[in-house]
């Protein structure tokens, strides 16, 4: 076996340990989600999933699971920013269906 072989075998053995959140960003990714939340119930579209996440965020939090409440914000964010989306588009795309 060559050298490089062996050399790409035993760095492929070694675990990579995954980043762990801390405190402060399970609190700048809870208060991304609670911005894009309240962004989606200005235009009145607030999805179901996207406040459990948020709840569930929040009790992530205090139990001071930081990568749960980082994971489950942003699930929060990326649903409501969806939610945003969606109103954003449907105040112009009932004329395509109208209009024709």
């Amino acid at each position: 076996m060559t050298r490089v072989a062996l050399a790409f075998m035993l760095l492929c053995s070694v675990p990579i340990a995954a980043h762990a959140a801390d405190k402060s960003e399970a609190e700048s990714a809870i208060a991304g989600a609670v911005k894009a939340e309240d962004a989606a119930g200005k235009l009145g579209n607030r999805w179901i999933p996207a406040e459990a996440s948020l709840k569930a965020a929040k009790a992530a939090f205090t139990s001071g699971s930081w990568d749960a409440a980082v994971a489950e914000a942003t699930r929060a964010r990326l649903l409501a920013e969806r939610a945003v989306e969606q109103s954003n588009e449907q105040k112009t795309a009932w004329r395509d269906a109208v209009i024709r």
